[in-house]
């Protein structure tokens, strides 16, 4: 990635801190709405605070499937 998409993803999930939950999961789910970028910061958030239940302790990309199928995004 180059500094300035890097840069801009990380002001996406600073955007994104904060969020109730009900208001993560929308952003993830509204596809039309918002870019895949802003989605996928949003989706960090809920993944990092999904409970060890959802996410078995397992590395970022597998909780990240796992609570994508818990919630249906």
């Amino acid at each position: 990635m180059n500094r300035q998409r890097l840069f801009s993803f990380g002001l996406m999930v600073w955007q994104t801190h904060g969020l109730s939950h009900d208001q993560l999961l929308r952003i993830v789910s509204a596809k039309k709405r918002y870019s895949p970028h802003f989605r996928a910061a949003a989706l960090r958030h809920l993944v990092g605070a999904a409970p060890v239940s959802i996410t078995g302790g397992r590395p970022f990309a597998e909780r990240r499937r796992r609570v994508r199928a818990r919630y249906r995004v």
